[in-house]
């Protein structure tokens, strides 16, 4: 039963996403004036559409490489390239479930199958995502802030999502600093919520999962003292990660330089690229898909010419979300089936 209620789960959630794509692509394709596409192939330089490239590439390895680090320093694995691996699995799960809520158990699973501990595979992927989110929130919001009376002159529609996706961000970080310093209060906070919420009949169910919740915070708790005590990794990971958003919000400064266009600063672009990434992070669809675009054609709508709008959203779309998808989509399903044959090998081989 359970079984059929995943598949069903999982048709309606790829559906959804096809759709959601399906939508994305008509917009897009809708806004490019195809009279121009000659042009416009003529005109883009390759150079910076390679380093485009580079900078998606390089935030993926960073990906990789900060999960090594805290990999090695929680545990050593045998397994080959296992961060890269888990970066890899964990941008397609990003990509295709709400609120990119399905790489985290994906990466937990799979550190647990290479004999990683289910409490340190916990530690390591729940840092990992504090470490990012921290670090996305002070980065963007700083960007933000340097730039606000420009921005709100501007975009003063748009400020209302950024404030709310900053606001998002800064309360999971609260919390989460809330649990290291005193986890028995945020203890009794969560029994006073559950409690509360428990009331209505719809979410009864909540009262069971209290001492689940309880647990969570406790093993939450131990595993952020853990990275704050080894003060070199963090800094480590901490360096590694602000490089890594660099290169990602660099994107949009490269498909510019790509149409040959002038007038606006680099920093200026980034400013954007953070504040684009804010406005859309309470939205919950996979990957943000569809709200990408459309917060594009908002923000960077004085930044490119109107004939040329089309083409930068196209590029933008397939640096952020499809090369990203298919290149994570393949090797995620390669892995997968590996994983699956090497267990019907150890099981033919026990049974022998």
């Amino acid at each position: 039963m359970n079984k059929f209620k995943n598949i069903n789960k999982s048709l309606l959630q790829y559906t959804f996403l096809i759709l959601l794509m399906a939508i994305t692509t008509y917009l897009v394709f809708k806004s490019l004036d195809i009279s121009m596409l000659s042009s416009v192939v003529k005109m883009v330089d390759s150079k910076f559409i390679l380093l485009g490239a580079l900078s998606i590439s390089l935030y993926v390895y960073l990906e990789g490489l900060v999960l090594k680090i805290m990999i090695d320093d929680t545990q050593k694995v045998k397994v080959r390239f296992i961060g890269f691996k888990l970066a890899i699995m964990g941008f397609y799960y990003n990509l295709v479930t709400p609120f990119a809520s399905g790489s985290q158990p994906m990466q937990i699973y799979i550190l647990n199958k290479c004999k990683v501990p289910l409490s340190k595979s916990s530690a390591i992927v729940t840092n990992k995502s504090l470490i990012y989110q921290t670090m996305v929130t002070i980065y963007c919001s700083s960007l933000i802030l340097i730039n606000s009376a420009s921005l709100k002159g501007k975009m003063p529609g748009m400020m209302l999502l950024v404030y709310m996706g900053i606001a998002i961000n800064a309360f999971t970080i609260i919390m989460a600093v809330l649990v290291v310093l005193n986890p028995n209060k945020v203890k009794i906070i969560a029994r006073f919520i559950i409690g509360f919420i428990s009331r209505y009949k719809t979410f009864e169910f909540l009262v069971k999962k209290l001492d689940n919740v309880e647990s969570f915070i406790d093993e939450y708790s131990q595993s952020v003292r853990s990275i704050i005590k080894n003060k070199r990794v963090l800094f480590l990971t901490i360096v590694l990660t602000v490089i890594q958003l660099t290169c990602y919000f660099s994107i949009s400064f490269w498909i510019y330089k790509a149409f040959n266009l002038d007038g606006h600063s680099y920093i200026y672009l980034l400013t954007l690229q953070a504040f684009l990434y804010m406005a859309i992070s309470p939205i919950p669809t996979p990957g943000n898909i569809g709200a990408n675009e459309i917060a594009f054609f908002t923000i960077f709508n004085t930044v490119f010419p109107k004939p040329l709008m089309g083409y930068a959203v196209f590029l933008y779309g397939g640096f952020m979300y499809y090369l990203i998808l298919i290149g994570s989509g393949v090797f995620t399903v390669i892995t997968h089936y590996r994983m699956k044959k090497k267990n019907y090998t150890q099981i033919a081989s026990e049974l022998v």
